[in-house]
Order: C-alpha cells, then sequence, then structure tokens
C-alpha cells in the first residue's frame, strides 16, 4: 500500500502543482487513498520531496517537486541545497544560507537530519538559514562543503 500510494504522489506532482498536505491528501483521497496528515509528511520526507516556489513573480505560491537525480544528489541533504540553496557566507563559528522564499526550513532540516558533527544546530527562518558550528575551526571546511553542493553560477 505504502509503495502504490507514494507512486501515486508522485504521479500528483508530476501533472500537477500541488501546493499543501492538505491539497495532497484530498487528491489521494479521490483516488482511494484515505490517508493522516502524518502519513503525508512521512511520504513526502521518504520521497525527499521538495516545496519550491512557482515562477508566477510573487513568490507566495508553493509547490511540490521531486529533485532531479543525479550523481552530485547522494543524499537528502545535497538535493535541497542544491535545488533551493542560492548562497553560503561565514562568520566565526556561523554559517548562513541564503535560499528561495519559504525554503530555509526545509534545508534546515535536511541539515540536522545529515547530522554533520560539526554543524550543532540549525536556525530556519523565510529564505535564510542560520547553521551553528561547534567550532570556529570548523568553518572553513562546512562552508566549503556547502559551496560545493549550490548549483553552478550562484554565489558564495
Amino acid at each position: 500500500m505504502k509503495t502504490t500510494r507514494q507512486r501515486a504522489i508522485l504521479s500528483l506532482i508530476a501533472t500537477r502543482p500541488v501546493h499543501s498536505q492538505d491539497e495532497l491528501a484530498s487528491l489521494l483521497s479521490t483516488q482511494g487513498y484515505e490517508t493522516t496528515q502524518a502519513t503525508i509528511s512521512r511520504d513526502i520526507r521518504e520521497l525527499g520531496l521538495v516545496k519550491v516556489p512557482l515562477r508566477d513573480g510573487n513568490g507566495a505560491h508553493f509547490k511540490y517537486v521531486e529533485p532531479s537525480p543525479g550523481p552530485s544528489f547522494s543524499s537528502r541533504l545535497h538535493r535541497v541545497v542544491a535545488e533551493l540553496a542560492r548562497s553560503v557566507e561565514g562568520s566565526v563559528n556561523l554559517v548562513v544560507l541564503r535560499t528561495a522564499p519559504g525554503s530555509a526550513m526545509m534545508v534546515a532540516s535536511a541539515i540536522d537530519e545529515a547530522a554533520w558533527p560539526e554543524i550543532i544546530g540549525t536556525l530556519g527562518g523565510d529564505d535564510t538559514v542560520l547553521a551553528v558550528l561547534a567550532d570556529q575551526k570548523y568553518l572553513p571546511v562546512v562552508k566549503q562543503r556547502f559551496i560545493e553542493l549550490l548549483p553552478a553560477g550562484t554565489g558564495a
């Protein structure tokens, strides 16, 4: 059941913009899948879906997408940073990642999930993630790791 439901989710987001978990649950219900918010949330996380702004100019509308697979996407963190991060800056024991509007919480969650030992925690706002390093000596290495994950043509 889980596999077929997750295939249905991928099919739905590939064929139309799905803006929320509620909308996804409703669409699944019309296909005969009875789900809970927790199930939808878990499926989204397991599938590695990301919520990205629609290109309608105002940045207020979002949809779920499946990040493009490829050799550089070895983990959820890699996919999310490559899809959503715009720049990386560092200072003392802090790394600041700028993201697409509305995406910072997703990036912060992926960083937390990756459990890099140098990072003791993150804060995610709307379009900014703050990663707190255990020691300032880790700044050059961690900053460089994030820079290498950025899409080509974006700034450090």
